[in-house]
């Protein structure tokens, strides 16, 4: 690989290391939004209000709905890591087989990986 498309892989890989950071950082708020709201739930099921009594009253974001969007969150840019990060490896020139290794799948699914993530002009 050229150091051209080295560098263009790694740019890659921090402009996403970057944007996982932020999906992190939203998560933690969404996280302390859920355990805010299961304290508060908590207590007053155990003061003995009704349940529907609760959850009527409550104003979204519910658990349920903050609970998908973390889940969401990771698995969208879990993907986009996977992708530039074996992209990266693959620039720096790791084989197929090295990185289905350190990421524990198939050479077949690094080269499905490899073949979405990699920019038409590094091809």
């Amino acid at each position: 690989m050229t150091p051209e498309t080295r560098r263009a892989a790694t740019r890659r890989l921090i402009e996403v290391l970057r944007q996982l950071d932020d999906m992190a950082q939203a998560n933690i708020d969404r996280s302390q939004q859920i355990k805010a709201r299961i304290h508060h739930l908590l207590t007053r099921l155990e003061t003995g209000e009704g349940l529907a009594e609760i959850v009527e009253a409550e104003t979204p974001p519910r658990i349920p709905t903050l609970i998908t969007a973390n889940i969401e969150a990771l698995h969208d840019v879990g993907a986009t890591l996977r992708k530039a990060e074996a992209a990266a490896l693959r620039a720096h020139g790791y084989t197929m087989e090295q990185i289905a290794q350190l990421f524990g799948v198939t050479r077949q699914r690094i080269s499905m990986l490899l073949k979405d993530e990699t920019p038409r002009r590094m091809r």
